[in-house]
């Protein structure tokens, strides 16, 4: 069942060069605030007759005929089967070994993306995005905060913060928090163990109190949103006490992958909290929020009953988000660009005949998916599939999409609005207009396409 597959890819470590100090370019494109998509029905409210900020998303959104037709017509790809055809016709899901995976986490290349995003495109400067992808690469491969190499010569940065979570470590990816002059950085791992692949299928949309006065219209990634909750309970009395020791000015959240969705959670819950008279963190008013995330799955998604102050706070949101996309990476495109993830496992069902060998997470997804295949055969578990559907459907990205269609080409600024955008307006910057492009060996480049676009050269760090 390629929708729990999509699920899956939610991935695993990324440890090779991409970000190096090279030439910036502004682009010409306009900011455009538009978010993702809604429910399969809408209503016309007061935010959508004032012209608020959600009603730039809402108000050119498919009818229930189209969006019933769109889930019949993904329903009717899941149910091609196509891993137990590829088994029929002789695959055997191979998994590579253990030199053979290692290769995987080569630099490919010369390793350097030839262009770091502006300022303008990302919200802050080149500098800090380095910053953010050498945070979230070492994420992976340091186990205290005493190993984190992350100052350059211009720039000094220091953790004070880093938790494994001791006995739950292997349930909970690990955290930190950094400084560089009046900027704290939270991060959190990627995708590295069984409990994270776990975390990253329990998407469920749910609301929270900690963005209790919104609740009713933003849902985001139930797991994502726990592993927030969890970490920020246990270090906001010493969080909130060193951002008013260093007079910082700006918090920002990062991470790739699983780590990249946590963060947009993070993201959302401080900024609420911040603006809660309620909550420890009011006491931080004028501290600005964003998250810089990379790889990112969708983590949100929003109802159309935005009352004026959540119409505002979601404004403020967007434009303090942005996430990094590479080429034909699946991830980005889980939870709610289906058909994206539809075409890799079409594309990828020749390789499984070719009986090449795979990474083996990939083998572990492919195996699942094969099973859950078998499933969907009754009238009663398809009904259940096209509820899921509907529900993977709605999630999208706030912010900005930084994507990139080679490591030497200049990124595109891009905007999800979701699954069932109509674009009368036939715009171009759309994150959902960018296809799955066919090649000739996927298996082998899926780890590429979301390995190489965080990280930072050693010999460059102190």
């Amino acid at each position: 069942m390629k929708v729990l597959f999509s699920a899956f890819l939610l991935t695993r470590p990324s440890v090779s060069l991409a970000f190096t100090p090279g030439p910036t370019f502004s682009t010409a494109q306009t900011r455009t605030h538009a978010l993702g998509m809604g429910w399969p029905t809408y209503v016309e409210t007061d935010t959508k007759k004032k012209g608020g900020f959600t009603s730039k998303f809402f108000r050119d959104k498919a009818d229930d005929a189209d969006v019933h037709d769109e889930k019949e017509s993904l329903l009717s790809r899941i149910e091609k089967k196509t891993i137990s055809e590829a088994k029929e016709m002789g695959a055997n899901l191979l998994e590579k070994t253990e030199a053979e995976a290692k290769v995987d986490w080569e630099v490919k290349a010369d390793g350097i993306f030839g262009f770091v995003p502006t300022k303008e495109m990302t919200g802050v400067e080149p500098e800090m995005s380095r910053l953010c992808a050498t945070i979230s690469s070492q994420l992976y491969t340091k186990a205290s905060e005493d190993e984190f190499i992350l100052s350059t010569k211009d720039q000094k940065t220091e953790a004070f913060i880093y938790d494994d979570h001791g006995a739950f470590g292997d349930a909970t990816p690990p955290f930190l928090a950094a400084i560089t002059g009046d900027t704290m950085i939270l991060g959190w791992r990627g995708t590295s163990s069984l409990a994270d692949d776990l975390n990253d299928v329990a998407c469920s949309p749910q609301s929270s109190l900690a963005w209790r006065k919104h609740a009713e219209t933003i849902k985001a990634h139930g797991a994502f949103t726990s592993i927030v909750h969890n970490d920020i309970a246990n270090h906001e009395e010493s969080i909130i006490k060193k951002i008013k020791e260093s007079g910082i000015k700006e918090i920002i959240t990062t991470g790739q992958s699983l780590g990249g969705g946590v963060a947009q959670v993070a993201h959302l819950t401080l900024r609420a909290q911040i603006e809660d008279e309620t909550s420890p963190w009011s006491a931080l008013q004028g501290v600005n929020v964003r998250s810089v995330a990379f790889c990112g799955p969708m983590t949100t998604v929003l109802l159309d009953n935005a009352s004026p102050e959540t119409d505002a706070f979601l404004e403020k949101l967007w434009d303090n988000s942005c996430n990094f996309v590479y080429k034909n990476d699946v991830v980005p495109r889980g939870y709610g660009y289906l058909s994206f993830i539809e075409d890799f496992v079409d594309n990828a069902q020749g390789d499984l005949i070719k009986k090449i060998p795979m990474n083996r997470i990939l083998k572990k997804i492919l195996d699942f998916q094969g099973k859950l295949e078998n499933l969907v055969d009754s009238t009663k578990e398809n009904e259940s599939l096209s509820g899921l559907l509907g529900v993977l459907s709605q999630y999208i990205h706030m912010g900005n999409l930084i994507y990139y269609e080679s490591e030497d080409a200049k990124p595109l600024v891009l905007k999800d609005m979701g699954a069932f955008y109509n674009n009368t307006k036939k715009e171009t910057d759309l994150f959902r207009c960018i296809k799955y492009k066919d090649v000739g060996d996927p298996l082998d480049q899926f780890m590429g396409w979301h390995m190489d676009i965080i990280s930072y050269p050693e010999d460059e760090l102190y």
